[in-house]
C-alpha cells in the first residue's frame, strides 16, 4: 500500500504563501499524482487552496481543527461545516497543551467531524514526562476511550504523535513506534469489526522529514505520516515524496 502524506501547515504559511506552494505542486503534477497527499492549510486559505487544486482532485484538503459547536455564538472559531473540506484534524497535541482541550472537548469535535467529512485524523501521544514514567499506554488508552462504537462508513486516521518528538528534531525509534502502533492496533481490534477496521489507518507524526521518512516507512502497520514544519517547505516536502518513489 502506498503511504499517505498529510501536510499540516499550521500557521507557517499565509494565504499567498499557500497559493505559491500550490503553484509549485501544479508544476510538479506527476510527483504529486503518484502519491496520496492531504493538505491542511490555515483556515483562511482553505477556499483558495481548494480552488487552485480543483483540477487535481486526488489531493485532499482539510481543516486543522474544528469547534465543538456546529454553529452559534462562538466568536473567532470555525465549525466543521463552515466550509467544504475532505478531512479534519482533531486532538492535536498543540490543541491539547496550548488550548487545554480535554477528552470531552476532543470527543465532541471527533463526533462532529465523523458526521460531516470523509475522513478524520485523531492525534494521540504522550509527553516526555509521561514516557519517562512508563505511562505511554495508559495515556493512549485514555485518548482512545473517546472513539465511537461505529464509524458509519467514514474513514478514521489515528495519528500517533509523541509530544516530545513534535518540532524538536527528535524521532522515536522504529522499534518504539512499532510497539506503540501494535498496541493501538490491538486496541482497535477489540473495539471494531474487520469491516470497520478496513476504514482505519495508522499514521506517525513527529519531526518527520526527508532524512527520517525512508526508514520510518519500513515500520509494519504504518499507513502514512502527519508532517508539520517540513511539509510547509515545498523543497523539503518534495524531497520526502521523492524518497518514497
Amino acid at each position: 500500500m502506498n503511504k499517505i502524506f498529510a501536510a499540516n501547515w499550521k500557521m507557517y504559511l499565509n494565504e499567498q504563501e499557500s497559493l505559491d506552494f500550490v503553484s509549485k505542486i501544479l508544476s510538479n503534477k506527476r510527483l504529486f499524482l503518484s502519491n496520496k497527499v492531504m493538505i491542511f492549510p490555515s483556515h483562511t486559505a482553505i477556499c483558495s487552496v481548494k480552488s487552485a487544486l480543483q483540477n487535481l482532485s486526488s489531493i485532499q484538503v482539510g481543516m486543522q481543527d474544528c469547534d465543538m459547536e456546529m454553529s452559534g455564538a462562538v466568536t473567532g472559531s470555525n465549525s466543521i461545516n463552515s466550509t467544504y473540506v475532505d478531512s479534519c484534524i482533531v486532538g492535536h497535541s498543540e490543541r491539547r497543551t496550548i488550548f487545554k482541550e480535554d477528552e470531552k472537548i476532543i470527543k465532541q469535535k471527533l463526533e462532529n467531524s465523523l458526521k460531516t467529512v470523509e475522513s478524520t485524523i485523531l492525534c494521540i501521544g504522550e509527553t516526555l514526562e509521561e514516557k519517562k514514567q512508563n505511562e505511554t499506554f495508559k495515556i493512549l488508552d485514555k485518548q482512545l476511550s473517546i472513539l465511537p462504537s461505529a464509524l458509519n462508513g467514514k474513514k478514521l486516521i489515528i495519528a500517533y504523535e509523541p509530544v516530545w518528538a513534535i518540532g524538536t528534531g527528535l524521532v522515536a525509534s522504529n522499534d518504539y513506534i512499532k510497539e506503540v502502533l501494535s498496541y493501538i492496533n490491538n486496541a482497535l481490534k477489540s473495539l471494531y469489526s474487520d469491516e470497520i477496521l478496513s476504514n482505519i489507518n495508522l499514521f506517525y507524526g513527529g519531526s518527520v522529514d526527508e532524512n527520517s521518512v525512508e526508514s520510518l516507512s519500513t515500520i509494519p502497520l504504518l499507513d502514512g505520516f502527519l508532517i508539520g514544519r517540513a511539509s510547509a517547505d515545498f523543497k523539503k516536502f518534495e524531497n520526502i515524496l521523492k524518497k518514497m518513489r
